[in-house]
């Protein structure tokens, strides 16, 4: 089968866990005997340090605006229509391109792969950090955008023959907004956690064998300084903590709220237990899951999942998380939970957790058990989706 796999760029060096996602499956279907072409549709975002095992065209979207992307979509698949079996997209940004493409006679199927929410949905804020005015006429557009969205853009969308989603939870999301496939598949994130783990030199034994009797602990959290990453509950809550003094805090990453992480840990006079190294490495945030004690994501938007999460989990990280949405759809077993923004509890939890060798070993334990499930199993995961690809 051909498999032309439209994404918006292949940048290993500097984006997230989602280019590794989508490595991954490539990788994967090009073993299962599959002629996989990768096309990126922002080419100039490209950053490919090592030679790729599919072949890559790359093409070049030129504006940033919803409409000229969707119509620079319709052309990249009309143009490479009569070289492919089936066109994989990035379906939050190429949902509408993709079925104009179909409404208009498109010969080639068309399924999506959904991990983030649509631009028209309200945006996902923090909930502790200054957030910009938005004014009236701002306000009516993002109405009349959504209003678009949900009406003409499921129209369109409804086209596709198949869908992917990261977890129930974000699935339900997209069909209470309209969007009704035929096929529709929970996938969630795939990772080959062995092969990080056997690259790292750690087993499922790690943790629990240089888990502490005593402090102090250190908790570990890195994502991008964005929106709802959760870094603002996670210091509120930190700040409530009774006895600091047993805790050293490393928070990794960068990004537009960076300015405000560092305003709130001056403000609670958390200087002495806080670290924030920046951006680093992916070795480098890997050799702090290994030092960590706790992993702590205190918000995100809670339908969604989250790679770092995942990645705590493959080094026996236990964590505390906020309950009820995708990240313990992701962790299960592997966490403890307090209530969603709950500064109080998630001070509570961070206590409790520490008091606790036994608990943080179970956790510990808890986190390899699913990750031994299928739904994160890579393969898995990879082989059912391309199950239903061939169906369509």
């Amino acid at each position: 089968m051909k498999i032309f796999f439209v994404t918006s760029k292949l940048n290993f060096e500097t984006s997230g866990g989602s280019i590794e996602e989508f490595d991954l499956m490539m990788r994967t279907w090009q073993k299962m005997g599959n002629d996989v072409v990768a096309i990126t549709a922002f080419s100039n975002s490209n950053s490919i340090p090592d030679k790729l095992p599919y072949r890559l065209i790359e093409e070049q979207i030129s504006t940033p605006h919803l409409l000229g992307i969707q119509w620079g979509i319709y052309k990249i698949l009309k143009k490479h229509e009569s070289s492919a079996d089936i066109f994989h997209i990035d379906a939050h940004m190429m949902l509408y391109g993709a079925g104009f493409y179909k409404l208009l006679g498109g010969k080639v199927p068309v399924v999506g792969f959904f991990n983030f929410y649509l631009s028209c949905w309200k945006q996902y804020a923090s909930s502790l950090f200054p957030q910009p005015r938005i004014g009236l006429i701002k306000t009516l557009k993002n109405k009349l955008r959504w209003l678009a969205e949900r009406y003409l853009g499921m129209f369109l969308a409804n086209r596709l023959d198949a869908g992917a989603f990261i977890s129930p939870s974000f699935m339900k999301m997209y069909q209470e907004f309209g969007l009704k496939l035929k096929h529709m598949f929970v996938m969630g994130d795939p990772i080959d956690f062995k092969k990080i783990m056997s690259e790292q030199g750690i087993d499922e034994n790690y943790y629990v064998q240089r888990n502490k009797k005593t402090g102090p602990f250190t908790i570990f959290y890195s994502s991008r300084m964005s929106p709802g990453k959760g870094f603002d509950v996670l210091l509120a809550g930190f700040a409530k903590v009774k006895n600091k003094d047993n805790f050293r805090l490393i928070l990794g990453g960068s990004g537009p709220e960076e300015k405000f992480v560092k305003k709130m840990v001056q403000d609670f006079g958390l200087e002495k237990y806080v670290r924030m190294p920046g951006w680093v490495s992916k070795q480098q945030i890997y050799d702090f899951y290994k030092q960590a004690d706790i992993f702590i994501q205190a918000d995100w938007w809670p339908v969604g999942t989250s790679i770092s999460l995942i990645y705590a989990m493959i080094f026996g990280v236990p964590s505390i998380l906020p309950g009820g949405g995708g990240l313990e759809w992701n962790a299960k077993g592997g966490a403890t939970y307090f209530q969603y923004r709950d500064t109080d509890e998630l001070a509570r939890k961070i206590e409790e957790l520490a008091n606790s060798y036994e608990l943080r070993s179970k956790l510990s334990r808890g986190a390899y058990a699913r990750l031994h499930e299928d739904q994160m199993n890579f393969e898995w995961q990879i082989g059912e989706w391309l199950k239903i690809i061939k169906k369509v």
